[in-house]
């Protein structure tokens, strides 16, 4: 069994610590004390997100201080149950929006770029390339704007779960859609294609844009 921990520690270090279990390792569980055994089970079942809620939780259980819990950490790591990584840091924005690293934004950039393309280029019905159309255009309207936005206001991963990141970015699409339309029809533009297909694609790439940039202060 795998876990992964994000570690920000006191000293202004920022970790990852990855939990690997040997259950067929009986003699390391052995010689591990009850502060170790409460580590590692913390770590397993409520992995938590940095130091500060590791020591809180462990002192819910055992009276420990904070040197005794990262010398026990230290010492799993020894023991090999317990490795210890530094992250990349990024030292300006323009390394930050490497394709590695942002991977999701220009996901975003390529889909709205390719959701432009398939709905104005592309035949309603009649052929193949209809349905892309169609898949694009629900794709645009129905899940990127909320999904910008989700990334906009919770910009720290461990702040939603998967699950909720969707169900947030599925029913503020809808919204931001409902709300792009009306204003729209209040518009001297009126509601048309021709007005509503580069409303939402300016505003998916803008949120997008903001997200990124929140990502970035918050790494």
């Amino acid at each position: 069994m795998l876990f992964s921990v994000f570690f920000v520690a006191v000293n202004q270090l920022t970790l990852r610590t990855t939990l690997l279990c040997k259950p067929a390792n009986k003699k390391v569980g052995a010689q591990m004390n009850s502060l170790e055994k409460i580590i590692l089970d913390i770590l397993e079942t409520k992995q938590p997100d940095n130091v500060k809620e590791l020591v809180q939780l462990v002192q819910e259980q055992v009276d420990a201080t904070l040197k005794d819990i990262e010398k026990e950490v230290k010492s799993l790591h020894k023991k090999g149950l317990v490795s210890l990584e530094e992250p990349t840091q990024h030292k300006n924005f323009i390394s930050f929006l490497s394709p590695k690293t942002s991977r999701w934004f220009w996901i975003i950039i390529a889909t709205s770029t390719l959701s432009f393309i398939s709905i104005m280029f592309f035949p309603e019905t009649g052929t193949p390339l209809s349905y892309i159309r169609y898949i694009f255009a629900f794709v645009l309207t129905a899940f990127l704007p909320g999904y910008c936005l989700t990334e906009t206001l919770f910009p720290k991963e461990q702040t939603l779960d998967v699950i909720e990141r969707l169900t947030f970015s599925i029913g503020l699409s809808f919204a931001v859609t409902a709300l792009i339309g009306l204003f729209l029809s209040f518009t001297p533009f009126g509601l048309t294609l021709a007005t509503t297909l580069p409303s939402l694609g300016s505003l998916v790439i803008v949120l997008a844009t903001v997200a990124l940039i929140r990502k970035y202060k918050t790494q």
